[in-house]
């Protein structure tokens, strides 16, 4: 606990001597306040791009609105086509080109870590990056806060439900390689390990490689009844399609919540049908007000982008920026933000529906999932929050 306020102090202090030199106004004007964010605008997690976008349609909606105190936003958005070797140059651009006052968002975990320490020793806020790795906020960064669960809370939660709800014998796992699907992998070890149960079968996925029967008929052939995936959303549908061409094998699949959204049904089809997956927003089909508040500013400001659950995270993330801003009040520096922002608490009226609090010391505003299941082609609500 007294590392945290040391480390928190010292970034304090920073921020404290960049603004004597006018930093603090960097990314702000009378009129605007500039937010950077990158995503995959092309290449193999393309899909993705859905989320920058509709944070973008959240902001055009906010300056409707009238803007933050009389500014409006803007959202630079650059494409690093989810290659984690790009994404330092359009990071660099976004924050010595374009000046931006914060970022925003971001995706992928391996690109995410590519800028992590650039971004923090340029002393800018980032709100939400697009992972949910532990080391956003764990140990506590100064900059950073998150509503982002963690993968390790979501595999210990999906691998808890495979054991006691679903009583499973034999787990297998098809997860990324790469630092996103391994502290997938990681939550999973932990949790079956916790009922007494191991992972009996894992394969690792390649980004692009999606010729994927072997890895199925491996599968079948050591009679796994739970597959947990780890993957974006083009290996995923790559497994479940060559499970789907095998006979007599039905396994349930219980997938991470970056499966949750409606592309999956494109790229998978019917074999997509009776999957589990985690989520940190309701469904779409939900009659929370909050769900039905984002439907109509995806239907109005979205430009024909469909409201999915990347839809959603764009505006539930974007929000809690737009809280932090308007908390902080006309007087905008990168300071006062950060702290209008340790003092979130209790924050229930958001896209999510669930409390999100954040303080000196905890930067992870919200670190539990719900559970729901594909039926018809539609997430079916299954559980209510959990948490580790």
């Amino acid at each position: 606990m007294e590392l945290k306020r040391l480390i928190a102090g010292a970034a304090i202090l920073a921020l404290l001597v960049t603004g004597g030199c006018g930093g603090f106004k960097m990314g702000v004007s009378d009129e605007e306040i500039l937010i950077g964010t990158w995503a995959p605008m092309t290449g193999p997690a393309s899909n993705l791009s859905t989320i920058a976008q509709a944070m973008s349609a959240y902001f055009d909606y906010i300056n409707d609105e009238g803007g933050i105190h009389g500014r409006k936003l803007k959202l630079i958005i650059k494409d690093d086509g989810y290659d984690p070797e790009r994404t330092p140059d359009v990071v660099t651009e976004l924050i010595e080109t374009d000046g931006v006052f914060a970022i925003l968002g971001g995706n992928g975990t391996a690109n995410c870590l590519a800028v992590k320490d650039y971004i923090s020793l340029k002393f800018l806020p980032w709100i939400n990056p697009g992972s949910g790795s532990r080391v956003w906020t764990s140990p506590m960064n100064a900059y950073i806060f998150s509503t982002f669960p963690s993968y390790v809370t979501e595999g210990r939660i999906l691998a808890r439900y495979a054991v006691e709800e679903l009583e499973a014998e034999k787990f297998g796992i098809f997860y990324q390689d790469d630092s996103f699907g391994r502290e997938g992998q990681e939550g999973v070890r932990l949790g079956l390990r916790g009922a007494n149960k191991s992972l009996d079968s894992e394969h690792a996925y390649e980004v692009g490689n999606n010729d994927l029967a072997a890895v199925a008929q491996q599968f079948k052939d050591e009679e796994i009844d739970v597959i947990f995936i780890w993957t974006i959303s083009e290996g995923a549908a790559a497994l479940v399609k060559a499970i789907a061409a095998l006979e007599d094998y039905e396994p349930q699949i219980l997938a991470t919540q970056i499966l949750s959204d409606p592309v999956m049904f494109e790229l998978a089809g019917d074999a997509w049908e009776g999957a589990i997956v985690a989520s940190s927003v309701p469904e779409t089909n939900s009659d929370a007000p909050g769900t039905a508040k984002a439907r109509d500013i995806i239907a109005k400001y979205g430009n024909g982008l469909e409201f999915g659950t990347y839809a959603y995270w764009g505006l539930s993330r974007a929000e809690i920026l737009v809280e932090g801003l308007r908390r902080t009040g006309p007087d905008l520096t990168r300071l006062a933000f950060i702290q209008a922002l340790e003092k979130v608490e209790g924050w229930t009226d958001n896209f999510v529906g669930a409390e999100i609090n954040f303080s000196v010391e905890n930067h992870q505003g919200l670190n539990a999932i719900h559970l729901s299941k594909i039926e018809d082609g539609e997430l079916i609500h299954l559980s209510g929050w959990l948490e580790n």
